[in-house]
């Protein structure tokens, strides 16, 4: 979540401390391609734009992904049933809600995580943002 006013003044006090996020408030948003199912919920619920669904999948996704993910199990099964593999990317047609590729501009990110609490594949993580030069001169207690 963005910084509120009081953190904002909080962290100013702080010498070299720098959050490390995405942009310059928020979360660090962390996010699993292997888990994602490209069912969009993360672009529809993103107030900056910063994920959008896009009109094509690669298909090449599901082949390489760890067996014990989502997409690996996709992928295993795709393999059984394919009788050559993928020239490339596929484009989905509009009423396949699922399935496509999430296009991410880390630029346009806010740190919000809404991305993260909508998304039910539980492929993005938001994460609080790192002060590690407060932390390691010891000037943050708790």
């Amino acid at each position: 979540m963005p910084l509120t006013n009081r953190g904002r003044e909080v962290l100013e006090r702080l010498p070299d401390a720098h959050p490390h996020t995405n942009s310059s408030m928020g979360c660090e948003i962390e996010r699993h391609e292997e888990l994602c199912v490209g069912c969009g919920t993360c672009a529809k619920n993103c107030p900056s734009g910063a994920s959008q669904r896009g009109d094509t999948f690669d298909v090449q996704q599901l082949l390489d992904a760890p067996a014990e993910s989502r997409r690996g199990a996709l992928g295993a099964a795709l393999r059984r049933i394919a009788r050559r593999d993928p020239a490339g990317l596929v484009e989905v047609p509009p009423r396949v809600t699922i399935y496509r590729t999430i296009l991410y501009d880390a630029e346009k990110c806010l740190g919000c995580g809404a991305c993260a609490r909508n998304c039910p594949a539980e492929a993005i993580d938001a994460r609080a943002p790192k002060v590690e030069a407060a932390l390691a001169s010891g000037e943050v207690t708790s």
